[in-house]
């Protein structure tokens, strides 16, 4: 129960279910979800450990916030890491490994003619990203690198999950996917990682474009609109789904 209490919980803040800033309660949680207060107050503390959400002295919890620096610090993280992690990976994985990364990628274009709607398709998308990504670095025997992985893809998971509509899948150029397959069976670790720090570098790029477009300041946090109140972007203003707030 404990862990089935930390899965779903993990889930629902990284699919942005329970959106940044959000205050929880644990009592609230266990008489929703039927799994025990104890389940739900062990699966609050390792969240809480991971960073993925704090503890707030007799107030509860609190969902990790989002600021608009933050999202900016992430991916300027993730555009060192992702790169190395990539060219080792390439260069020392196993076969296997390196063959869970080329079907991954090769999965991408499956994915735009079938049919889900755009928040399956976005969760589809990051499912198999994240999975490409943990193949290699897998294959660095790194466990520093994988740790730092695993922290890099929650965060990102709940930025894209976020953004959903406005930025949704990256589109990737015929170029690109020919030159990371032929990388990937060549075992050229200089070029996958020369794509993949292009790659990262173009969503860092989209992303803080779209948030450019509200008007924030670094201390702002980003949560979703209610539901009610979401409409079509017009004229550079707020995209569906997404407002800032000032924090209080």
């Amino acid at each position: 129960m404990r862990e089935i209490a930390y899965q779903r919980l993990r889930e629902d803040i990284l699919s942005c279910r329970l959106h940044p800033g959000q205050r929880i309660s644990e009592r609230r949680i266990a008489a929703d979800t039927k799994l025990g207060i104890s389940a739900v107050r062990e699966a609050l503390t390792r969240l809480d450990h991971e960073g993925l959400v704090h503890t707030q002295p007799r107030r509860g919890y609190q969902v990790k916030p989002m600021t608009l620096k933050g999202v900016d610090d992430l991916f300027n993280f993730w555009e060192l890491l992702g790169p190395e992690a990539v060219r080792r990976g390439v260069n020392r994985g196993a076969p296997e490994q390196i063959d869970r990364a080329v079907t991954g990628h090769k999965r991408f274009r499956e994915l735009e003619s079938s049919g889900l709607s755009s928040s399956e398709l976005t969760q589809r998308w990051l499912d198999l990203s994240e999975d490409t990504f943990a193949a290699l670095a897998d294959a660095t025997d790194n466990p520093y690198i994988t740790s730092a992985w695993r922290q890099v893809a929650a965060e990102l998971r709940r930025v894209l999950s976020l953004l959903n509509d406005s930025v949704l899948i990256f589109s990737f150029s015929s170029e690109y996917m020919t030159g990371w397959s032929e990388a990937l069976s060549r075992r050229d670790g200089e070029r996958a990682a020369e794509l993949t720090r292009d790659y990262i570098h173009q969503s860092h790029n989209r992303v803080l474009h779209v948030l450019a477009r509200w008007p924030s300041v670094t201390a702002t946090e980003i949560v979703p609109l209610p539901q009610s109140t979401t409409r079509p972007a017009r004229h550079g203003a707020a995209q569906p789904g997404t407002m800032v707030t000032d924090g209080t």
